[in-house]
């Protein structure tokens, strides 16, 4: 226990603690006595979770796919959220969580905050199988995270395709066959963006990726108007398939769809358009899933808007 008294001009501080000899010491300002206090009540009390997330900065959870970016996260964390940090890390509840929740909320989108809470998932899950620091839990589990927001069911309409595609053109002469891709083939844009040359078999119709988000590798089948889509890329077609970065792709996309008046259209809606289009196409769950790489068949039904106009004329 810590007691700050002003002797004089001078501030005196004294830690008694159990078993142990006080420790005491004087300075100039109150500031400078409650740091040193800070200071050693961390050390008594073991690491904080800001120690664990600087050590989890320079060595992170082995072959994580997302291990880079819960690097940048954790960074966030120590800039911004220091009162956090600065709790003993065997003393981080639920309650603390909540509370950092509750305020980031109001920030961020709920799936960010979702995100951010997996890397604090994936600090406590390495530190509590290697680092042999006295944790005895991981607080994150089992706590309620915030509710997605329902999928957004943004699908092209009549002559949007079109569109699109003639803006694109005009603007880069790249961008139009990523899209084209994208709609085609459900790819995502950093896939799009990653393709090479020597990952497409023409003759059979494929597009090999060999890492995708989901950590696995898939092969993708490429229809007609996709193959087509492809020999409009300047050549030489050796290498990277778009010399375009991905966040050039992502910039050149807005520039076209504020053009045609699209602007509450997303790069990612593509894919949704794609998976949407290849249910319409007749193709069953098994078949869509092997070609968007879905695991998952409830986040497969996330991307998945079936009209209803077209599902009455079905039914005849």
């Amino acid at each position: 226990m810590a007691t700050i008294t002003l002797r004089g001009t001078k501030w005196q501080v004294k830690i008694r603690r159990k078993d142990q000899p006080t420790l005491s010491a004087t300075f100039a300002t109150e500031a400078a006595a409650r740091r040193w206090v800070e200071e050693h009540e961390r050390v008594d009390s073991g690491p904080t979770v800001g120690d664990l997330f600087r050590k989890y900065i320079k060595y992170p959870l082995p072959d994580k796919r997302t291990a880079e970016w819960d690097r940048r996260t954790l960074q966030r964390f120590l800039r911004r959220e220091k009162k956090l940090c600065m709790i003993p890390a065997g003393q981080l509840s639920k309650t603390h969580l909540a509370e950092w929740r509750d305020r980031r909320i109001t920030q961020v989108l709920s799936s960010t905050v979702s995100r951010e809470l997996d890397a604090i998932s994936s600090v406590y899950r390495l530190a509590l199988a290697e680092w042999d620091i006295g944790l005895d839990a991981n607080p994150v589990k089992g706590f309620r995270r915030p509710k997605l927001p329902l999928p957004r069911e943004v699908r092209l309409m009549a002559g949007d395709d079109e569109r699109l595609i003639e803006k694109a053109i005009e603007f880069n002469r790249e961008i139009a066959p990523a899209i084209i891709l994208a709609i085609e083939t459900a790819m995502r844009q950093g896939e799009i963006a990653k393709l090479r040359w020597e990952h497409i078999d023409v003759e059979a119709r494929t597009a090999f990726l060999p890492m995708t988000k989901n950590g696995t590798p898939r092969k993708v089948p490429l229809s007609t108007r996709a193959i087509e889509a492809l020999t409009w890329c300047p050549p030489p077609h050796r290498g990277r398939v778009f010399k375009l970065t991905q966040s050039a792709m992502q910039h050149a996309f807005r520039q076209v769809r504020e053009q045609c008046g699209l602007g509450n259209l997303h790069f990612h809606d593509l894919r949704h358009e794609a998976a949407s289009r290849l249910f319409e196409k007749g193709l069953n769950v098994m078949e869509v899933a092997t070609i968007t790489g879905h695991k998952n068949l409830k986040h497969l039904q996330r991307y998945t808007h079936l009209r209803a106009e077209d599902l009455a004329r079905k039914l005849g």
